[in-house]
C-alpha cells in the first residue's frame, strides 16, 4: 500500500486509512474476546476480529492484502490502545469519542514514551488529571498536550 499525505495533515506522511480511522466518527463496541462491532458515520456496521486481523468490510475483502489493515481494524487498534496514535497527529482533529465505548484507552506515542489519553468520562476539568511531574523530563501528560503543551528538548 502506498503511503500518501492527506489534506488534513498536509506535509506529514500519514497513511490515508490511519487518517480516516482517527478522524471519522466511528463507534467501536466490544462483542467479546477480540471481536468488535464498528459502526461508521454512514451507519454501516462491520465486524473486526482484532486477533486475526480481519474485517467484514468491502475494502478488507477486495482491496487489501492479508498483512494490510482497513480503517475499521485501525480504529479498533487506536481505540483500545493496542496501537498508539502517532505523535505528529493534530489531537484536535482526532474524533473525541475515540475509545469511548471499549476497555482500554487510546495512547499517544511521544518521543519520551507513551502517554495515556484522559478517561472519556472525564468532566472536562483537566487540572486534576495532570501527571506531567510523573513523566520523563520534558514530556507533557495528555491533557496538557491536548491543550497545546510542547515537548521540552
Amino acid at each position: 500500500m502506498q503511503n500518501e499525505t492527506t489534506d488534513a495533515y498536509e506535509g506529514i506522511e500519514l497513511d490515508p486509512r490511519d487518517a480516516r480511522a482517527l478522524t471519522e466518527y466511528m463507534t467501536v463496541l466490544a462483542e467479546g474476546g477480540d471481536v468488535y462491532s464498528v459502526t461508521t458515520e454512514s451507519g454501516s456496521e462491520y465486524r473486526v476480529d482484532a486477533r486475526a486481523g480481519r474485517c467484514t468490510c468491502p475494502d478488507a475483502r477486495h482491496n487489501l492484502d492479508d498483512a494490510e489493515a482497513c480503517k475499521h481494524e485501525k480504529r479498533v487498534a487506536f481505540a483500545t490502545g493496542a496501537r498508539p496514535v502517532p505523535a505528529h497527529v493534530d489531537v484536535a482533529a482526532v474524533d473525541p469519542d475515540l475509545g469511548a465505548h471499549v476497555d482500554g484507552r487510546p495512547r499517544v506515542a511521544t518521543d519520551g514514551g507513551e502517554v495515556v489519553a484522559p478517561d472519556p468520562d472525564d468532566d472536562g476539568d483537566d487540572s486534576d488529571d495532570c501527571v506531567c511531574g510523573e513523566l520523563p523530563d520534558g514530556v507533557p501528560c495528555f491533557p496538557c498536550y491536548a491543550e497545546g503543551a510542547t515537548f521540552d528538548d
